[in-house]
Formats: C-alpha cells, sequence, structure tokens
C-alpha cells in the first residue's frame, strides 16, 4: 500500500557531522524532531542539503534509515537513490534505499542521466523503471549537481499520466509560468511538484504546486508552514510573508550548508557547524549576523509571522 504524499512543506536535511567529521546520529535525531516540532508534512533525505555527494553509499544508506525510524511515520520520508557507475549499480542503489523504509526514492537526474543523453531515452527509463522495480514510489529531482537537467512539461505530463508510481517532484527551475504549465500538466494525477526556489513560492502554490522543498525550511519551516496555509485562506498575508521571504534570502543562501548548520545552533540544536562540503569559517562579523538572522527569526516568530502592524489582532 502506498504512503500518501501530503502538500505541504518538506525540508531538504543536513547532515549534522561530529567534530570529527563522522555522522552524528545524535544530532541527526535532534534535526528530525526539530522539523517534527516545526510542523513538516515530509522530511526529503540524503539529498544535496545532506551533502550526498560526500556521503558513501553507504552513509547515505545509513543517514536515510536514522531518519525513517526517528520519524517513526509520523511523516513521510524521501531519500535520493541511484547512484552508481552503471545501470546495474544504480538499480541496486535504489534498491538498498527502498530498504530503508523510505516512502519514496528520489531519482536526482544528473546523477541517473548523462548530459547528452536524449530525452526520448530518459523518457524510456524512467516510464520502464517502475515494472522492474515493483512497490517502491518514485520522485524526480532537478538536483544542480552534477549538472542541472530540467525535465520538459511534456515529458512530466505523460510521466504523471502513464505511471501512478511516480509520486513527488522537487523542482528547481525558478521560473514562474514554467511552474504554471507544469502543474497544469500533472493537474489530476498522483505526481507532485513542490517548489524549491522561495522566491516564487506564493505564485507556485497559487498555481496548483503541492508545497516548498528547499534550503529555506532549514531555517523557519513553521513560517513555512503557516504560509502555505495563509496562501488561499489569507491571501494579503501570504503576499507579505513572501515580501519578508525574499528580504531573507539572502540570508538563507548565505555560505549555505555551513551557515544552516550555524543557524541552528543558534536556535540550541546539538550539532556542530562541520561539513565536507568545503567551506570556510565564519569570521566574527559573519557570526555577529547569523546570531541576529536568528534572533530576528525568534522575533518574527513572536509576532505571528506578521508585520508589527498587524501583530495585535489577526
Amino acid at each position: 500500500m502506498h504512503t500518501e504524499i501530503k502538500s505541504g512543506v518538506w525540508p531538504v536535511m543536513l547532515t549534522p557531522f561530529t567534530e570529527n567529521g563522522t555522522m552524528d546520529r545524535t544530532g541527526c535525531e535532534a534535526l528530525v524532531d526539530w522539523y517534527l516540532e516545526n510542523g513538516v508534512t515530509g522530511i526529503f533525505t540524503a539529498c544535496l542539503s545532506s551533502e550526498m555527494f560526500h556521503l558513501s553509499e553507504s552513509e547515505r544508506i545509513e543517514l536515510a534509515d536514522w531518519t525513517v525510524k526517528r520519524t517513526k511515520g509520523r511523516v513521510p520520508v524521501a531519500s535520493c537513490g541511484g547512484f552508481g557507475k552503471n545501470e546495474t549499480e544504480q538499480i541496486d542503489s535504489i534498491r538498498r534505499m527502498a530498504d530503508t523504509g523510505v516512502d519514496v526514492v528520489i531519482l536526482p537526474l544528473g546523477v541517473i542521466f548523462p548530459e547528452a543523453l536524449p530525452e526520448s531515452r530518459v523518457e524510456e527509463k524512467l516510464l520502464s523503471l517502475p515494472d522492474r522495480l515493483p512497490g517502491i514510489q518514485f520522485g524526480l529531482y532537478e538536483c544542480p549537481v552534477p549538472y542541472k537537467r530540467l525535465i520538459s512539461t511534456e515529458l512530466l505530463g505523460r510521466i504523471a499520466e502513464n505511471s501512478t508510481r511516480y509520486r513527488f517532484m522537487k523542482d528547481t527551475c525558478c521560473d514562474r509560468r514554467l511552474l504554471r504549465a507544469r502543474s497544469a500538466a500533472v493537474a489530476g494525477h498522483d505526481l507532485k511538484i513542490f517548489n524549491a526556489n522561495l522566491t516564487t513560492l506564493t505564485d507556485s502554490l497559487r498555481s496548483g504546486c503541492a508545497g516548498f522543498c528547499g534550503i529555506a525550511a532549514n531555517f523557519f519551516p513553521d513560517a513555512l508552514v503557516e504560509h502555505a496555509r495563509a496562501v488561499f485562506a489569507e491571501p494579503a498575508r501570504a503576499d507579505e510573508m513572501q515580501l519578508i521571504f525574499n528580504t531573507l534570502e539572502r540570508n538563507v543562501e548565505f555560505h549555505y550548508p555551513r551557515g544552516a548548520k550555524t543557524f541552528l545552533r543558534c536556535l540550541g540544536l546539538p550539532i556542530t557547524d562541520v561539513c565536507r562540503t568545503p567551506a570556510e569559517k565564519f569570521n566574527a562579523e559573519e557570526l555577529e549576523q547569523i546570531r541576529d538572522f536568528s534572533r530576528f527569526i525568534a522575533l518574527w516568530k513572536q509576532a505571528d509571522y506578521r508585520f508589527p502592524h498587524q501583530s495585535s489582532s489577526k
């Protein structure tokens, strides 16, 4: 029986490391707890934010396993699979990831398919995978590494129409018009589109996207959850929240993922700022800015994520 993929906020999970660079299970579990406390709909782990290209295959499996065990079925978990030098290794990677109990195995398009491969061959392989791997729910990920492969709207529509096993797409096109076209192409089918781009979020939700799956959910997931509720219930409020999201975007992107880990440390999470992705340590000025960013989010939360002139009433 397939797990329901609900609309909403899906954070792209970080990988906490110990000071000596090994994966930190205690930190991972604390991070999962924080996501759940902030009302997320699902968790996308072993992804680019998890520094998946700096994890071994066994570490990616282990991270997914820890996440599944910690969520205890409270929300679905998605995780990347399909790594390997050839098709046999890719299929084995998908099977191993599915065996962890994740609800969706995400296929990073730039990993699965060579850049020169024509889309007709991409379509052929995507539509044949469910038959070769029964019982597994799949997702698509326009991961920007090793190269960013965007899927055409036409192909996306055919996948949604011809397979009920594709349930999730992490969209990274960052294009309002394309997001609208893609949403229309999958309307009425099981495939849900989750926008990774914060700037286009409000418009994309109104156009039919199912939710948000991006790096900002490592900073203010509960604000994103409230924004998703407000998009149709309080449209003016959603527009104001979008204005603040756009103002905060550069803080979110600052030396990511180290900036996100430092931010979460400011909130009191028991994680280090250690990354395997090459990144310089922050200087005193940068650390002060990150601390103030965390204070701003705390004050915004105290104001019920409203502009000051609205904070006295709902």
